[in-house]
């Protein structure tokens, strides 16, 4: 192929009630992910109910994660809301 390496694309999903240690744990994994190569696509969703209204909650909770993986470091898109879901994608 060229020489071409094709990077895969990994998914984290988080929701706005996640515990520390759960998110430092999967902010782990995705370091792990972008060490090896892989983009990684994160989304945190919110479910329906008293959840949906916590939007700058959603944001906070996003912000932090972006903080432990070290992807302030890497290239990443802002953050966008789709709905219900906010959604990134940091490059490895």
């Amino acid at each position: 192929m060229n020489g071409l390496k094709t990077m895969k694309n990994k998914e984290i999903q988080l929701t706005v009630n996640i515990g520390s240690n759960d998110r430092i744990r999967k902010a782990k994994q995705t370091a792990k992910f972008l060490e090896k190569g892989n983009g990684v696509q994160v989304r945190l969703r919110l479910k329906r109910g008293r959840e949906s209204a916590r939007t700058s909650d959603a944001a906070t909770v996003m912000e932090q994660f972006l903080e432990e993986t070290g992807a302030k470091d890497n290239k990443y898109s802002a953050p966008k809301w789709n709905d219900v879901t906010l959604t990134t994608f940091i490059h490895p």
